[in-house]
């Protein structure tokens, strides 16, 4: 409901009043409104995806589901159908080794994969990738009006930059790689959903929502838990804000206890609720298997490729040291970036999609959406050419 009211007042905010017109006769041209350019482009990123999705389903079942570089074992879609089988079947998904996905997809797909035909199931991968654009778009509108933008241009020098929405969502929507990570039915995008859905009420002063959010990225794809932090933050800034001479150092503190003991409670809830349907095995399956890397099939991150060649008795150690790896950037970005939270945020969602355990391009599809939002900053960047060259490589030599 949030998200919706939000969305509508982003529309009808840019939207003008009467389309304006140049000369007169022939020459005038109605000018489109920003709202219009962002309806468009979300209901175009929508139908494409659901067109190819149903027209293109033998093609997409036989190349890009099994490809290692946009699905991985905890985000495969055929690993997800077998789930759905056994769980209709009264056999525990989680029992086998095969399924590793969150119990949330089993719920979600247990109504479509029963009783419903294939393209209800295509909807929901579509729309999902949709709304994760449009929430994009909304962190875009709402940019303009944090603190940290509207008392000061970000940079000294710079005037104030406000990114389009349309735009962001543009990019994001019709980026090769969140297209491909769609088609393939990667389940990643559930978490990319509820990864920028936290940033969207974290920034919004929403603390309690995005705490929420935070744990259902961190039950569907374990590495979102680092982005508590820069929120968590936001609410010391609030409770300091709020608490005007008085103890802000307590208050801050305050604000920060708060913000995770709502974290650990709705965490705690979902797993008690998870562990009551399936039993303790699924955390097994899912976290532990996560953390301790246990199917060593080729991705695109590092961690196969170093553990299929260490001795098993090395193995403790450098799962520790490659976990704790990622881990540790939580804490020292949130607090550079503490005043501008979502840069933080950003640069943290980076962290995740080179560092994780299992990695693919949805991974990075989210990390290249994001950038966008900070465009002004992209001229200040070194090495932009060779950076861009080295994406664009690495993703054609990858098959």
């Amino acid at each position: 409901k949030e998200l919706a009211n939000a969305l509508v007042e982003t529309l009808s905010r840019q939207s003008p009043s009467k389309d304006a017109t140049k000369g007169e006769g022939l020459s005038s041209v109605p000018r489109i409104s920003e709202g219009s350019r962002l309806l468009r482009t979300l209901i175009l990123g929508f139908a494409l995806r659901l067109a190819i999705l149903t027209f293109s389903s033998d093609f997409i079942s036989h190349h890009l589901t099994t490809r290692v570089e946009l699905s991985t074992p905890v985000t495969s879609y055929k690993r997800l159908v077998e789930g759905l089988y056994l769980a209709a079947h009264r056999i525990s998904p989680f029992d086998g080794g095969l399924f590793h996905q969150s119990p949330l997809l089993l719920m979600l797909f247990k109504v479509p994969y029963a009783w419903l035909p294939q393209l209800f199931s295509d909807a929901i991968y579509a729309g999902t990738d949709v709304a994760t654009a449009m929430v994009l778009a909304l962190i875009a509108a709402k940019k303009a009006t944090l603190p940290v933008f509207a008392s000061k241009p970000l940079v000294p020098g710079e005037t104030r930059f406000r990114c389009l929405p349309s735009t962001v969502a543009l990019l994001y929507l019709f980026n090769p790689l969140t297209m491909a990570t769609c088609l393939a039915r990667s389940s990643i995008i559930y978490s990319h959903l509820a990864s920028v859905s936290a940033l969207y009420f974290g920034i919004g002063g929403h603390i309690g929502y995005a705490s929420v959010f935070v744990a259902i990225a961190t039950h569907l794809s374990l590495y979102p838990v680092m982005l508590i932090a820069p929120i968590s933050l936001i609410a010391a800034e609030q409770s300091s804000a709020s608490a005007a001479g008085q103890n802000q150092t307590r208050s801050r503190a305050t604000g920060i206890a708060i913000t995770l003991a709502k974290f650990a409670v709705a965490f705690a809830s979902l797993h008690l609720l998870f562990a009551a349907i399936y039993g303790s095995e699924y955390f097994t399956a899912t976290f532990d298997f996560t953390l301790r890397v246990s199917d060593l099939q080729p991705n695109v991150g590092l961690f196969w490729y170093f553990f299929i060649e260490i001795f098993d008795e090395f193995r403790p150690f450098f799962i520790a040291v490659f976990q704790l790896t990622a881990l540790a950037f939580t804490v020292p970005i949130s607090w550079r970036f503490r005043k501008d939270p979502l840069f933080g945020s950003i640069m943290l969602i980076g962290v995740i999609s080179a560092l994780k355990s299992y990695p693919a391009w949805g991974d990075l599809s989210l990390f290249l959406g994001l950038i966008p939002l900070y465009e002004e900053l992209i001229k200040y960047m070194q090495y932009t050419f060779l950076s861009a060259n080295l994406i664009v490589f690495g993703v054609g030599l990858a098959p």
